[in-house]
């Protein structure tokens, strides 16, 4: 049997096994702090699943433990730093850095560092996958200095727009300049370098990595979709945990959707859609050539429908319930799975959404649901005693709570490591007399908040989300609540009583 055979025959064996992964972590600089280990649940929205949470002792020591299928990407996070990894069953001796007070924050205000190996195999996951990113990255980086077409274009780009060419998170694609073409024969040169190097490695799932990470390099403008199409996903498996195999069919069929199915059936596209029939919409998207495959054909429609739900040509609701019919209908197990978190993502935490289901303690430890207390206008603020920049927004919160108290609830959920350190920081601040619910030293609840720091406030109606998050109380919040109040003074002048009740009443 052939490896091109064989590669997906043992990778299914694989994943089908659910295996142990141990992560012997020192982090000195994050000592007394929460280590949890995630996986990421799709390699198309990212969506994370906590798998650990353990605390790093006060040496800076700590085991990480989960059970996992094949090769999943995970990572760690203590507080707001990050580090990604590849997990699979074994045994790794993994050393976190603090991190550099220059590097640069993600958008949802985390720090990535890169974690340090000891006595790692070489032929370990993780270092192959290390060593083939390093390579790919510079051969796209050598290709900027040696294609002087690339290079030119690079540099028109980079006069017209100052600080526009770096590349992304993961270094790939390497478009430093736009959609560059490299030669067949030097990528046909680079990739019989490649697989002599790595040889002696008999990982089917690194192999996979390869063939579509050079995939990857022969994509282009210039390049031909049908040749590309024949070799590299024609009869061939739908790879949904290879990542340069997902990168590569986001690139390949990138904007598909408005420039085959919805030019060719505008009218029917969009009733199909709005309609939510997930059978016509897919079958729209089969007409291609490329995408007579059931499995790819769906998998097409759903990147498609996710990356133009924010647009304003589909109907949004038709989207959702799209995902929300193939989250439990579709014939693809790894389609429901996909759908499900397409669906969440738009969903959760979101403008006319609800909070997710939290049970949290009051001050006297009573067990309190907190979907239960958001009667009327409600303003939820996420918070600790020991977070310092979280002390102003509740000096101004105090403020307009004097003002605007008869017109809106604020509950509060601290985060501090104990009930005791919530107790003294109530009692030293006895005007903060709204309610106090007690979250504890719990990362999970900022995952189920979507939100990354402290403080973090919200608006809601009933239950019902209103502004997400909502500004914080010293520039911005004020403005809101003044608007409410003056619409709720209006509307009582009409009332038989005279607005003698207040309106969260």
């Amino acid at each position: 049997m052939n490896r091109t055979l064989l590669a997906p025959f043992l990778f299914l064996m694989l994943s089908a096994q659910a295996a142990n992964v141990h992560v012997q972590l020192s982090a000195p600089s994050y000592a007394g702090q929460h280590a949890l280990l995630y996986r990421y649940v799709d390699l198309i929205t990212l969506r994370t699943e906590l798998l650990a949470n353990t605390v790093i002792d006060q040496r800076g020591q700590a085991i990480v433990e989960a059970d996992v299928q094949g090769t999943q990407k995970g990572m760690i996070r203590i507080g707001e730093v990050t580090c990604e990894l590849w997990l699979r069953a074994g045994s790794y001796t993994v050393e976190l850095p603090a991190p550099d007070s220059k590097a640069p924050r993600s958008l949802n205000g985390t720090t990535q560092v890169d974690p340090i190996f000891k006595n790692m195999d070489r032929l370990d996951i993780n270092a192959l996958i290390g060593d083939l990113n390093e390579r790919l990255d510079g051969f796209i980086a050598e290709d900027l200095a040696t294609d002087r077409k690339a290079g030119m274009q690079a540099v028109d780009i980079e006069h017209k727009n100052p600080g526009t060419l770096k590349p992304d998170s993961a270094k790939r694609p390497g478009t430093l300049f736009i959609t560059p073409n490299y030669s067949r024969a030097r990528v046909d040169s680079f990739e019989m370098k490649l697989r002599k190097f790595y040889a002696d490695v008999k990982d089917p799932w690194f192999w996979q990595d390869l063939d579509y990470g050079i995939a990857g390099l022969r994509f282009g403008p210039r390049a031909n979709d049908k040749e590309l199409f024949a070799q590299y996903l024609k009869g061939k498996p739908v790879l949904y945990d290879v990542p340069e195999y997902i990168r590569f069919i986001g690139s390949f069929f990138e904007d598909h959707l408005m420039r085959y199915p919805y030019r060719a059936h505008e009218d029917a596209m969009i009733d199909a859609i709005h309609a939510a029939l997930a059978d016509s919409v897919k079958m729209m998207f089969m007409e291609h050539d490329f995408l007579h495959d059931d499995a790819l054909a769906e998998l097409v429609m759903l990147q498609e429908l996710y990356a133009n739900y924010n647009g304003k040509t589909f109907d949004r609701a038709g989207i959702r319930s799209i995902f929300d019919h193939l989250s439990t209908g579709s014939v693809h197990p790894e389609h429901m799975r996909i759908a499900a978190d397409m669906l969440w993502d738009l969903t959760a935490m979101r403008i006319g959404g609800t909070l997710p289901s939290l049970v949290l303690r009051s001050t006297d430890g009573t067990q309190v649901h907190v979907d239960s207390l958001l009667h009327g206008a409600t303003c939820l603020a996420v918070t600790a005693s020991w977070c310092t920049y979280c002390e102003q927004e509740m000096v101004a919160l105090e403020t307009l709570n004097k003002e605007y108290g008869a017109y809106i609830r604020i509950v509060a959920i601290s985060l501090d490591k104990s009930a005791n350190d919530l107790a003294a920081y109530t009692k030293a601040h006895p005007q903060r007399d709204w309610l106090w619910l007690y979250g504890g030293d719990d990362p999970t609840i900022m995952d189920m908040l979507r939100i990354r720091s402290i403080p973090a406030f919200f608006l809601l109606n009933d239950g019902t989300l209103a502004q997400v998050p909502a500004p914080p109380p010293s520039n911005g919040l004020a403005s809101i609540l003044f608007r409410m109040k003056a619409q709720a003074d209006e509307q009582n002048k009409l009332r038989p009583d005279n607005g003698q009740h207040p309106p969260r009443h």
